[in-house]
């Protein structure tokens, strides 16, 4: 069920990133770059032609949250493309600041053709995984988040809009600032402090699958949160493993 309060609430949406630096801006196993809403990482193909990712798996402690503004928000989750393109199919959680308040909740989105889609009440302090798989038979996507901590679920199956193409050119994990649905700007971004992001894995359709280092075909973008101005999140390098890494909350 979705939290009391959620039907009145702005709508907003986990989009494709906003980006505001590059660099550097050749093929490597890791670059550098900035976003205004994103901040995590990316992995792309450096195949030719490139290979497309058909799971992408992560999971998280769901942070506590203080609320810089009535309305803050942010949100944690894995899932395909906006990286280098306009569309996002991901699922994960919502601590988004009601009246001041924080609400905790599992979602999913297929953007841009919907905003966030809430499903799920969460507690902070619980236990979240999300996945992500692609079908190419069905050209179906199935999101699934869970929360281990209260042995709760959802699964739900989408496809690309006709009207869109969803290249899978990506797969991310991403703790990113809810945009406004409808406008261009941005919530405040809700405090979380440091979160964790963990057994970050990923697939591709040529075979390779594994944390964001496992293959030499993957290209890694390691991603802070900022514009010209203000610094809204920092990203910890990746553990040396490849599956763990830290995002620390900066700015509203």
């Amino acid at each position: 069920t979705a939290a009391a309060g959620a039907a009145s609430a702005p709508l907003g949406y986990a989009g494709a990133a906003r980006h505001t630096g590059f660099s550097p801006a050749v093929a490597g196993p890791l670059v550098n770059a900035t976003s205004r809403n994103w901040a995590g990482y990316a992995i792309t193909s450096l195949s030719s032609p490139a290979a497309t990712f058909t799971h992408v798996h992560g999971s998280w402690t769901q942070r506590p949250v203080t609320c810089p503004a009535s309305d803050a928000w942010a949100v944690f989750w894995v899932g395909f493309d906006g990286w280098t393109n306009g569309t996002v199919e991901q699922g994960g959680s919502s601590a988004r600041c009601i009246n001041g308040t924080p609400v905790y909740e599992l979602w999913w989105e297929m953007f841009p053709t919907n905003a966030i889609q809430p499903v799920l009440t969460i507690n902070a302090g619980d236990s979240v995984s999300a996945d992500v798989t692609y079908n190419a038979a069905t050209a179906q996507y199935t999101i699934t988040v869970a929360d281990a901590t209260q042995h709760t679920s959802f699964t739900t199956t989408q496809t690309c809009a006709a009207t869109l193409t969803c290249s899978r050119s990506s797969a991310d994990w991403v703790v990113e600032d809810v945009g406004r649905f409808g406008s261009g700007d941005f919530f405040p971004l809700a405090n979380y402090g440091r979160a964790l992001m963990n057994n970050s894995v990923g697939s591709d359709n040529a075979g390779h699958s594994g944390s964001m280092t496992a293959s030499s075909t993957w290209q890694r973008t390691k991603i802070q949160e900022q514009d010209t101005t203000t610094t809204y999140a920092t990203t910890g390098d990746t553990s040396t493993n490849g599956q763990n890494f830290a995002v620390t909350w900066a700015h509203q």
